[in-house]
């Protein structure tokens, strides 16, 4: 937790990011107008990005508190609590002034605050297609993750002000419209597994266990034989071909990523998807590791 002076340090920083934008504010404008010294701010943050990041961080945490708080003896299913879940960051993003921060930090061309946002962005996607499936069903599990990445788009996109200027719409209706859109499909998208993001991946992405290509040749080798009776004709050709490029000196990107999709497409809709998918996922890590 951040204590009252460490606080109203960021808020001021917060304040002048908004103001002067974050690239013309520098560590001495926040040490004078929070009447600091040098000191006692590095004691706090290390530079003026791990100050921003600090921002973005206690945003995301009060937040998640709102939000949980929001389930408190509540039905899971409820839609009227999503709804209210998903306006409450928007409304809270709003009120602390944060959007122009992040713009500012998504248009810059500082590689550690566009992890920042592009984890940001990954959390609440993951944290929409889990409350999805809470709301919708067990069943909407496969594809809840496009339809959490096409109702935060139609969420961003709505909200604009150069969108609808006909009249003021406020944020629950903007999410309540959204909403009632995504149900209008999220059945359908089950029913045609018309899938666009890999959900298994995309949930493992920022895993921090590192595999070798070694072990991955353990783990498809043990998938091969443990399920080689099972396996279709293709099944076996494509975990062979894998198999035999992966031990090979120089192994072929380009070949590895055409197959690996294959392989990971071949077992939609079967038991062994799960196994799989966290096969695959191994797999990208070390294709993304050869140069």
């Amino acid at each position: 937790m951040v204590n009252n002076r460490k606080r109203n340090v960021l808020l001021t920083a917060q304040r002048l990011f908004t103001e002067k934008g974050y690239a013309a504010t520098s560590v001495q404008d926040i040490i004078d107008e929070s009447k600091i010294s040098k000191g006692t701010f590095y004691n706090y943050f290390s530079s003026k990005n791990e100050c921003i990041i600090a921002i973005i961080e206690n945003a995301e945490e009060e937040t998640a508190l709102k939000r949980r708080e929001m389930l408190v003896q509540q039905e899971i299913k409820n839609k009227d609590i999503l709804i209210k879940q998903l306006s409450v960051k928007m409304e809270f993003y709003r009120e602390r002034n944060l959007i122009p921060i992040f713009v500012a930090i998504f248009h810059s061309q500082d590689s550690d605050l566009r992890e920042v946002i592009k984890r940001n962005h990954y959390e609440e996607v993951k944290w929409l297609a889990t409350r999805l499936v809470d709301v919708f069903g067990e069943e909407t599990k496969k594809i809840s993750v496009d339809c959490a990445v096409l109702m935060l788009g139609m969420i961003q996109q709505v909200q604009h002000p150069w969108t609808v200027k006909s009249r003021q719409i406020s944020v629950y209706e903007l999410v309540t419209y959204v909403l009632k859109r995504v149900e209008s499909i999220i059945y359908d998208m089950v029913k045609s597994q018309d899938l666009l993001i890999d959900s298994y991946t995309f949930n493992h992405y920022y895993d921090d266990v590192q595999v070798t290509k070694g072990e991955v040749i353990l783990q498809l080798n043990a998938f091969y034989k443990t399920h080689k009776i099972d396996l279709k004709v293709k099944e076996q050709q494509l975990i062979e071909f894998l198999l035999e490029e992966l031990n090979s000196t120089n192994p072929r990107k380009f070949l590895l990523e055409t197959v690996i999709s294959s392989f990971s497409n071949s077992f939609d809709q079967n038991t062994l998807d799960q196994q799989a998918k966290e096969i695959s996922s191994n797999l990208w890590k070390i294709i993304d590791s050869i140069g």
